[in-house]
């Protein structure tokens, strides 16, 4: 739900918005935005907070919008939470469940959290130079913006949890309450020498809000490695007897799979590989990457394990082809961010690079040159010309005469055979 205030009536109500209706998640609290008009200097923009986790959204104001302003927030939206790292999934199912849910109007709300956020938030949108602010970027600008403001404990943070910004609450609830359940019921067609019961994973789906603080965790936990260890063995044998990789990749794909189902998933909450289809994103984008198990160079490697990993799932019954093919594309997600990570981070390290190497000899006279000849060229219609010329010229003798006793004998001896040298060529010449 938006909760738009009153002021704002005409600018939502007048425009329509084409948007596809969520196929696969329903709308939840997450989805309530309050939005008010605020002011960043003499410009009037949309401030939009999530009730459930205080993450602020800037959009522009609704006298330069064109369009809906539900459909900018959708794009901004869209923005910030591809930079979160969080499925393309899972995050268009989310802006079209704010696209197709309702508009309420209302000045203010009872919750103390979210007006309490409107009061940090706004000072600080005032400190923002408008002018600054390049109009063919102005979204991804303020989708920018809306993350630097949001992942500031400083500017806003719940006392509850004070170290934790609005914008990593934001993620971690996508992440882990809207997720996109496998669905399969009865078996496959046709039947498959590697299938596998996949109601052994169903079992624990109404424990999925379970937190490691709840004492049945680690029970629970222990149970669900051992259905994970036997589909493990499973795997195991599927490669083994198809020889789809030699014996060093099979184990590689074995240990990210174990680290997957053993180590990623059950780490917030008692999951198993059916509870969310596009939990692979998070996996290669942010365990991974944090956890220092992939890098520039095997990046292909875990996108293919993931991959053959997926497929399996698929042979064994627990994946219907359309659950496979969700898994497949939030593989491609994580790989598509972890690659635009690493060659970020690339760039930036060829910048450092570059900015600390030092300068060599040529590039210093070279820009002394530069320097004396732009001073010079500003005499070129001056009479002081010709004296500015005859100064340079003096202190050449000086210049060579203070090298000189400088060098060793065997220094000036070995300047002095240079020097004939190019002497002689310029004769030649």
């Amino acid at each position: 739900m938006l909760i738009v205030s009153k002021r704002l009536t005409p600018a939502f109500k007048k425009t329509l918005i084409s948007a596809p209706k969520p196929q696969y998640v329903p709308e939840t609290s997450l989805c309530d935005w309050i939005i008010r008009e605020v002011a960043m200097q003499d410009y009037g923009m949309l401030l939009c907070i999530n009730r459930n986790t205080q993450m602020p959204i800037v959009l522009p104001g609704v006298e330069f919008l064109k369009v809906s302003p539900v459909s900018v927030l959708r794009q901004v939206l869209m923005f910030v939470m591809a930079g979160m790292g969080i499925s393309s999934i899972k995050l268009t199912e989310y802006v079209n469940c704010i696209a197709h849910g309702e508009v309420s109007y209302q000045n203010m709300t009872a919750d103390f959290l979210v007006e309490k956020a409107f009061r940090a938030y706004t000072p600080e949108l005032t400190k923002i130079d408008v002018e600054r602010l390049d109009d063919d970027q102005l979204l991804n600008q303020l989708g920018i913006l809306s993350l630097t403001l949001g992942s500031s404990t400083k500017v806003f943070c719940d006392l509850r949890e004070p170290k934790i910004a609005p914008a990593v609450r934001f993620k971690d609830q996508i992440n882990q309450e809207w997720r996109l359940p496998a669905q399969r019921k009865g078996s496959m067609a046709e039947k498959s020498a590697w299938e596998f019961d996949y109601r052994l994973f169903h079992q624990w789906d109404d424990q999925i809000q379970k937190t490691p603080a709840w004492t049945g965790y680690a029970t629970i936990v222990r149970e669900m490695r051992q259905v994970n260890d036997a589909f493990l063995r499973r795997y195991h044998d599927y490669l083994e007897q198809t020889e789809m990789v030699d014996d060093t990749r099979m184990q590689q794909y074995l240990r990210l799979a174990d680290v997957y189902l053993n180590r990623y998933l059950i780490a917030s909450h008692p999951e198993t590989l059916t509870s969310d289809l596009t939990a692979p994103t998070a996996y290669l984008f942010e365990w991974l990457l944090e956890h220092g198990q992939i890098k520039a160079e095997n990046v292909q490697l875990v996108i293919d394990a993931m991959l053959a990993f997926g497929a399996f799932i698929k042979v064994a019954g627990v994946y219907s082809t359309l659950g496979e093919g969700l898994y497949r594309q939030a593989v491609r997600d994580g790989g598509d961010r972890v690659r635009a990570f690493f060659k970020a981070a690339a760039a930036q390290a060829q910048l450092e690079a570059k900015d600390d190497a030092p300068v060599s000899r040529q590039e210093v006279a070279g820009s002394q040159a530069d320097t004396l000849v732009q001073e010079l060229m500003a005499l070129a219609d001056d009479e002081r010309l010709v004296d500015a010329l005859a100064d340079v010229f003096n202190q050449t003798p000086a210049l060579i005469d203070k090298l000189l006793a400088k060098m060793t004998p065997l220094q000036r001896q070995n300047l002095a055979r240079k020097l004939a040298r190019l002497l002689t060529d310029d004769h030649d010449d």
